[in-house]
């Protein structure tokens, strides 16, 4: 029996499940699994003890009451599920996995709650994110970031919301690995800077910097939910809240909060204060104050990140326009927007309001929100009260023309999306599909063999493009030129690349390209997406540089403090 030892956890489940089982049949039929087809015992768990269960007729008759396994229900979203469901089948992502020790029938048992989303795969379509209880202790498998399938799952719900309990006898099977850090297990209080970088349950000390009364529509429009946004700073930094109950503290208030949840709203992490939150008044006298705080709140627009909110930041417009267009209800609304710049790039800002600022004019934000367009920060104020023009520049006047930030691939990578950079690698690869391609006129995607995926057979669109990677050693990313471009890196326009590759092939136009970028370093001026893809560098213009080797060799040196 020594030998099975290695599976004691396992077999205790089990006969948790079958008291009357052997602990010596059970250790063999995990070991059978692992040796014969290769299934480690945690994922041999359900079938160990459903194979017991037969023998001892437990599944057909459990305390003198007819017992029936329910039928598997395998789905791909929440919405499919009802409150009774057992032995469900689904793919999620996991958000968050938070350990707790909780009193059960009068014993401690090691519990984690956290959050799942569904619909994992499918980045273009919106996720549902569910409750979860894992009474499995399968903290293992249940990383956040990773992809997960689990079958044997069952629904619960209490007062009229729905969550998943992952039981004992679940099977986890991870399918992409994670690797987001975890929230601390604890009582004590941690930094706003350290809530930022996870998902979990956390206790906080900060000073309330603002406080806004805002309703959520029910999604099946059966009314209002009443909520409250702010912001909440310490010395290490700020993020913003979102209270599900009453929020009574004004701004300037030191507050500690006790059992709150972090979660990521798009790239944003955001505080959510539920009815289980405690919040109490907190002293400290050496803590900074509001007016401190503020200022270390203030943001660049390098700072940026998809979903921010209550943001403020200072901004010299460099264009602006506005458009009119009908809503679906037939209603007629102005837009107006344009690009602004700060010392730290560029990005696009849209007003919902009467604003109409000139070229070259300095303005302050409060309060603003940031969404995507076209993969990089857009800006958003939605009342004109959140903008206010600056009598002085806060920096020496900036020129549209010359104003490019100059970003390491490294920074780039690690960093998020952001326009109006400038930043250099050495071309290791070039991607296929680059040269001459047909596009849908529907939706302008590739065609596939003059097919669209979402259109079916159509007339192209002739384009013009090049796929190249970067890299610096350390870091590298996707670098994707346009038709404009790639005109003026390659001295040509598309009708001559077109009679090139015409004449001579699309391989030949393929190898001349390597002869030419392969190996060497590239300058590029553009803007970035950055997602959990990897980096992608839209290219404005692109140049090859004349490398010095020596000059490298003695940079080289000179770094990693060599002497010869």
């Amino acid at each position: 029996m020594s030998e099975l030892r290695i599976y004691d956890s396992q077999i205790a489940i089990v006969k948790q499940e079958c008291p009357d089982a052997n602990e010596e049949e059970i250790g063999k039929e995990f070991e059978r699994y692992e040796r014969d087809f290769l299934i480690p015992p945690e994922d041999a768990l359900r079938s160990v003890i459903k194979k017991f269960q037969t023998d001892s007729g437990s599944d057909e008759i459990t305390r003198g009451q007819s017992r029936v396994q329910p039928e598997e229900k395998k789905v791909d979203r929440f919405a499919e599920l009802g409150a009774d469901d057992r032995n469900v089948t689904i793919e999620v992502a996991v958000i968050s996995h938070t350990p707790r020790t909780q009193t059960v029938r009068g014993e401690e048992r090691q519990i984690a709650f956290g959050w799942i989303e569904d619909n994992p795969w499918d980045s273009s379509s919106d996720s549902n994110r569910w409750d979860y209880k894992d009474w499995g202790e399968k903290s293992a498998s249940l990383v956040p970031g990773s992809v997960v399938r689990l079958e044997g799952a069952s629904v619960n719900e209490w007062n009229d919301k729905r969550s998943l309990n992952i039981n004992r006898t679940t099977r986890v099977t991870v399918l992409k690995e994670g690797g987001v850090a975890a929230a601390p297990v604890g009582d004590e209080p941690i930094s706003i800077s350290r809530a930022s970088e996870i998902e979990g349950f956390v206790n906080i000390v900060g000073r309330v910097l603002s406080t806004k009364s805002d309703v959520i529509m029910r999604k099946d429009g059966s009314g209002e939910i009443p909520i409250v946004r702010g912001r909440i700073a310490d010395s290490t930094g700020s993020m913003g809240f979102l209270s599900w109950k009453e929020f009574e503290h004004e701004s300037g208030s030191l507050i500690k909060i006790v059992g709150a949840s972090v979660r990521r709203f798009r790239d944003t992490p955001e505080i959510n204060i539920n009815d289980g939150t405690v919040i109490e008044q907190y002293r400290d006298s050496a803590f900074p104050d509001s007016e401190e705080l503020s200022k270390s709140d203030k943001v660049t627009i390098a700072d940026l990140r998809n979903g921010m909110r209550d943001i403020s930041i200072t901004l010299q417009v460099e264009s602006w326009v506005q458009r009119t267009f009908e809503t679906k209800e037939g209603e007629t609304k102005v837009v107006r927007s344009g690009d602004v710049m700060d010392p730290s790039g560029r990005c696009r800002l849209t007003a919902w309001c009467d604003f109409d600022p000139e070229p070259g004019d300095a303005i302050r934000i409060d309060g603003g929100r940031v969404q995507f367009w076209q993969g990089s920060p857009d800006l958003v104020i939605d009342d004109i009260e959140q903008i206010s023009n600056l009598s002085e520049h806060p920096w020496e006047k900036i020129d549209p023309e010359n104003h490019w930030v100059e970003v390491d691939l490294t920074s780039i990578t690690n960093g998020g999306s952001r326009r109006g950079i400038v930043t250099e690698g050495t071309v290791v690869f070039i991607n296929s599909g680059s040269g001459i391609i047909e596009r849908c006129p529907e939706c302008r995607r590739v065609l596939r063999e003059g097919s669209c995926a979402e259109h079916g057979q159509q007339n192209g669109i002739e384009d013009l493009r090049l796929r190249f990677v970067i890299d610096n050693g350390v870091s590298n990313a996707n670098l994707f030129l346009g038709k404009e471009a790639s005109e003026e890196f390659l001295g040509l326009n598309i009708g001559e690349v077109r009679e090139q590759i015409s004449a001579r092939g699309s391989d030949e136009f393929i190898s001349q390209l390597s002869s030419r970028v392969l190996a060497k370093k590239m300058l590029v001026n553009g803007r970035c997406a950055v997602d959990g893809q990897g980096a992608m560098i839209f290219a404005d213009k692109v140049e090859l540089i004349d490398s010095d080797p020596n000059k490298e060799a003695e940079e080289v040196m000179e770094k990693w403090g060599v002497s010869l």
